[in-house]
């Protein structure tokens, strides 16, 4: 995976689709004026990325546990931009309550946010009609249980802190993973999770009409 490639087309499509972010001087912070699905799922997509330089740095570290997490939340943008831009330009009151929520979340507002949040199954259901072209209980299901096994990074559960437990030295190797094997093994992960960030912004540049951009973008695709 070209990381530095994917990051050059996540940005050109960053500034072709919702610009820059303003200023704010009393906030010392920057922000999109426009609330909308379009400006939620590009900024999923910034976070998708950048996500994928954190799986490589942890990956070529050892840090197995926290690339789990990472993997998780790279998951969770991408269901979401396909949940947002499913029928756009139209939205759904379950789209207006995931933008709501989202931008609830600035910088001096985000602990006094109680917007309910979507349910999971629903965002997740957008990507399996993305993926069938069609709801499909099969494909949703395999989705569902990726998602729980990558919640159990997120959640400290046992099986998963367990991963890192070095037999031969006796410890949990804090200071990361040293074995060459398991590394190799997760940075297929690293190059499929890049593929699929990808994809993604394909789908937001055709979906908006960036179609020179999304040819662009499936050509890089490994």
């Amino acid at each position: 995976m070209d990381l530095a490639r994917l990051n050059i087309l996540v940005e050109r499509l960053r500034k072709e689709s919702i610009g820059e972010p303003k200023r704010i001087a009393e906030k010392d912070a920057f922000e999109y004026q426009e609330e909308s699905a379009k400006v939620v799922a590009v900024l999923k997509l910034v976070r998708a990325a950048h996500g994928i330089s954190a799986l490589d740095v942890l990956c070529r570290a050892g840090l197995f546990i926290d690339f789990g997490a990472i993997t998780r939340c790279v998951m969770d943008c991408l269901d979401e931009i396909h949940f947002l831009l499913e029928d756009y330009p139209k939205t759904s009151g379950n789209v207006d309550l995931l933008v709501k929520s989202f931008f609830a979340s600035t910088i001096d507002g985000y602990l006094d946010d109680d917007t309910p949040p979507v349910p999971t199954k629903k965002i997740r259901a957008a990507a399996v009609r993305y993926l069938k072209g069609k709801h499909d209980d099969a494909t949703q299901k395999v989705m569902e249980n990726i998602y729980k096994t990558f919640c159990g990074y997120v959640h400290a559960n046992y099986a998963h802190i367990m991963e890192v437990y070095n037999e031969h030295t006796q410890d949990f190797n804090l200071a990361g993973v040293p074995s060459d094997a398991q590394k190799a093994k997760r940075a297929q992960y690293v190059e499929v999770m890049g593929s699929n960030v990808l994809l993604a912004a394909a789908f937001i540049a055709q979906t908006l009409e960036l179609r020179h951009l999304s040819q662009e973008i499936l050509k890089a695709v490994d």
